[in-house]
């Protein structure tokens, strides 16, 4: 250790060891450089303060790199609705995402190896669900992973995989998920979890049909609570602009045709005939 360190030095010290970000350690840091008696004595101590700030500043420039290269891969959501899929490391997130939506994403037990989110699609009853599962979660990962917590913040349902409740628990601390949607669960739970995961979204399924002809196979998933008006301009506004009435089918309810305006609330699995002008 250096000899003659002033109160300044120390005060600059504790600093360093209280900071949480890098920029913080680095102010830390040059701090200390800044307020160290220059003698030969400590100069062992500056090279060891001036190497820190130095692999602060690569991480830095690193992490930078990597969220340019997240951004400039163009990451969007696409189908119905879009679920995040987070834990710690080992949870099994990659096994469910390849076993949900036929992805070959490589799960490794090396923890953090993967840096950027994993994407596929669940075809649930037609309806196309976007699974993001997200690089895993270690203390501090709010902070220092921004890029990541913009996806939380606007998927529409996040599922915990985890291994037991301390790591739920871990998980949550760490992501600080607010009023979102949450699922929980682990990678023995795979025959339920596409349902469990429809239900947390609270759509519903609405098929189409043209007159004379049998029903679309694909359906167009809606928000529950959706009247005929919304599924008319998911379609195209000409079915709401030169809309007539429309033909509703519900097998569930045995009704075999109920005739429809356009403020009328449609169910799950509601088949409709649009006849428009």
């Amino acid at each position: 250790m250096a000899a003659n360190l002033t109160p300044e030095y120390y005060g600059a010290e504790e600093e360093y060891r209280e900071s949480k970000t890098k920029e913080e350690k680095i102010r830390a840091l040059a701090k200390m450089l800044s307020v160290i008696p220059k003698h030969k004595a400590s100069q062992t101590v500056i090279g060891e303060i001036r190497r820190k700030i130095s692999l602060l500043k690569k991480d830095m420039a690193l992490e930078s790199k990597k969220k340019k290269s997240f951004a400039k891969k163009g990451f969007k959501k696409e189908g119905a609705a879009q679920v995040c899929l987070v834990g710690p490391a080992n949870a099994g997130k990659s096994f469910i995402l390849n076993k949900l939506c036929r992805t070959h994403i490589k799960s490794t037990e090396l923890p953090f190896e993967t840096t950027d989110p994993e994407v596929g699609m669940l075809d649930y009853d037609g309806v196309q669900i976007q699974l993001v599962e997200i690089p895993s979660v270690y203390p501090g990962f709010h902070e220092k992973r921004g890029d990541l917590m913009g996806i939380l913040f606007t998927c529409d349902v996040i599922c915990f995989v985890a291994n037991n409740y301390d790591e739920v628990e871990f998980t949550k601390r760490e992501i600080n998920t607010y009023e979102k949607i949450v699922i929980t669960t682990s990678s023995s739970e795979l025959e339920s979890l596409g349902e469990r995961i429809w239900k947390a979204l609270n759509m519903i399924k609405v098929y189409t049909k043209e007159p004379g002809k049998p029903p679309e196979k694909k359906p167009v998933a809606l928000k529950a609570g959706s009247i005929i008006r919304d599924l008319g301009k998911e379609i195209h506004k000409d079915f709401v602009d030169r809309f007539r009435y429309a033909k509703v089918l519900r097998p569930k309810d045995k009704i075999k045709e109920i005739r429809a305006g356009l403020n009328f609330m449609l169910k799950d699995n509601d088949i409709v005939e649009f006849k428009i002008a």
